[in-house]
């Protein structure tokens, strides 16, 4: 009676394992988590870094607006 009761554990137990292991449910959820992670990580890497996208951009419109600001304006001949 022992052994028939420990072959049916033991048979639930590695059938659950099975189950488990062949269980796929969860990992495509994973995966998408962690593909969102690296592009986050990239995305703030290229666009907030000290020489990034974000920095160059607002080195260009300063570059800009001292242009605008050191520009003279000439009025047409005749008015």
């Amino acid at each position: 009676m022992l052994s028939n009761i420990s072959t049916k554990a033991y048979i639930s137990v590695t059938e659950g394992l099975r189950h488990f292991k062949n269980d796929q449910k969860g990992v495509t959820a994973i995966e998408y988590g962690l593909i969102a992670i690296v592009i986050a990580v990239f995305i703030i890497a290229v666009f907030y870094g000290d020489n990034g996208f974000v920095a160059k951009l607002s080195s260009k419109f300063k570059e800009l607006a001292s242009a605008i600001s050191s520009a003279s304006f000439s009025t047409p001949a005749g008015n």
